[in-house]
Order: C-alpha cells, then sequence, then structure tokens
C-alpha cells in the first residue's frame, strides 16, 4: 500500500495537490476512486469519516477481536483472580458514569454548544442505557482498541492515524447517534360545529375550540466532536490505569505484536 504523508505546515489546497499529483488510489476500504485529499481518501470517503464518523479505513472482524481479547485477558491472567483488576474497572467505570438528573431533554442539550458541556449528559446516556463499565466492558473497549491499533492504523497515513482509534472507541463506548423523546403536548385548535347562525352579516357557521394532547418527538444528534472528546477521555483514563506508557509505551506494543502473532 502507497501513502503519502504531506507536511501539516503547507495549505490545505497544495496539500490535496500532492496527493492528487501522486495518483493514489482511496485508502479507504471497498472504494475505486482516486485519491484527492490530504487523508489519502477521496472527497466522498473524508466526508463520510468526518461527518459521519463511517469507518472508511475498516474496523475489526469478530477474529479480530476475539484474538485481542484473548491476549488481554492473558496479560492481565495474574490480576483478574487476585480482584486488582476488577478494582481497575471500578475506578473507570465510576468515572465514565453519571445520574440521569444530569440528562437534560434533548433540546436542552442541543443548545450546549461545546463537548466539554455536553460531556457530563452524554454519560448519563450512555449510564441509562447500558448501565455502568463492569470488567467485561474494560475488556472489551481494551481488546477493540488494540485490535485497530495493532492491525488498522499502521494502514492509515499521518495525522488520521492518530484519532482514528479514539474516534471508532468513542463511537463502540456511546452506541447511540441520536437521542430522542416523546413528550404530551397540549395544543388548541378551532373546528367546526355544523351550527350555522344568521346574524346582520348572514349565515355564519360557528366553531369552538378544542384542547388536545398531542404527543411530540425531540431529539438531538450527538455530534462527532462529542464521540471523539468521549473517546479521547475514555483512552486517557485506560491508559493511565491499565498501561505504562500508553500508545508509544513497550507495554502496548507488546500487546500488539501478541495480537498480530494470534492472527498469522
Amino acid at each position: 500500500m502507497r501513502q503519502i504523508t504531506t507536511d501539516t505546515r503547507l495549505p490545505v489546497a497544495q496539500r490535496n495537490a500532492i496527493v492528487v499529483a501522486a495518483g493514489l488510489p482511496c485508502q479507504a476500504v471497498g472504494c475505486g476512486n482516486k485519491a484527492t485529499r490530504w487523508s489519502n481518501l477521496c472527497g466522498l470517503c473524508e466526508r463520510q469519516f468526518l461527518e459521519d464518523m463511517k469507518p472508511v479505513f475498516g474496523k475489526p472482524s469478530k477474529e479480530r477481536l476475539t484474538a485481542a481479547e484473548a491476549v488481554i485477558r492473558d496479560h492481565y491472567a495474574d490480576k483478574i483472580p487476585s480482584g486488582i483488576f476488577d478494582a481497575w474497572a471500578s475506578q473507570i467505570g465510576k468515572t465514565f458514569s453519571r445520574p440521569l438528573t444530569l440528562l437534560p431533554a434533548p433540546l436542552a442539550l442541543e443548545r450546549r454548544r461545546y463537548p466539554k458541556e455536553r460531556y457530563d449528559a452524554l454519560l448519563a446516556l450512555r449510564t441509562r442505557d447500558r448501565g455502568a463499565l463492569t470488567r467485561r466492558g474494560v475488556i472489551n473497549l481494551l481488546a477493540f482498541a488494540l485490535a485497530v491499533d495493532a492491525l488498522i492504523t499502521p494502514t492509515i497515513p499521518q495525522p488520521v492515524r492518530n484519532d482514528y482509534m479514539i474516534a471508532l472507541l468513542g463511537q463502540r463506548f456511546m452506541r447511540r447517534e441520536v437521542y430522542s423523546r416523546t413528550v404530551n403536548r397540549y395544543r388548541s385548535r378551532r373546528e367546526k360545529t355544523g351550527v350555522i347562525r344568521y346574524g346582520p352579516n348572514g349565515p355564519e357557521e360557528l366553531t369552538r375550540v378544542v384542547e388536545e394532547e398531542v404527543p411530540t418527538k425531540e431529539y438531538c444528534r450527538i455530534r462527532r466532536a462529542d464521540l471523539r472528546y468521549v473517546g479521547r477521555r475514555l483512552w486517557k483514563a485506560m491508559e493511565k490505569m491499565l498501561l505504562s506508557g500508553g500508545r508509544s509505551g513497550a507495554e502496548w506494543q507488546t500487546l500488539s505484536d501478541r495480537v498480530r502473532q494470534e492472527l498469522v
């Protein structure tokens, strides 16, 4: 696979022109177009990744996730029976759990502009739908991050490479794109009665005011910036609690090598 990493100090148009001149195919999975963007993607695939968070570079298969989970469980084999890993998972779970009182109505959530303002509300939404993180949840998320970083990230050109795992991790953790609820509101409308009254202005049909209860659906689409913010915070917590050195550390590199060997 041929890639081009362009200088981030250059204007975006110039970086795109370098990729177009190289004649590269789009690096997205299953796309046959030519790459036209600095991310080594075509315009459509880049828009799908940036706006819809579509995993254009691919996501781990069931076999890859199984192998990564086995490596994670084997790595922490001495800490799981002793309860140390459960204590870590409990601490991570409490960090990413919020009471339902912090979950506002969808329209109120939409008015909060920045991911930091929406963070507590999103965690309350996640807790409501899926409960608090447990040991199994932490292992699954860590295995997912490991599978992406070991098998997919090396095929992605910089600087998209650094953000891809974070974006997918936040998306997997939330697993929800739209927050909605249905509320009953009262509405007044005027309807005809069928009774004709004859007055100075001629015949007039009488009307009456009817109060009715109408179900109304409110919804708010969770922004991609929110999911990336959540993914970044989640990764930092797991990095601090479970891994020494994070993505650049020897422990994570060893786990990545073991995953690749499992799938050979």
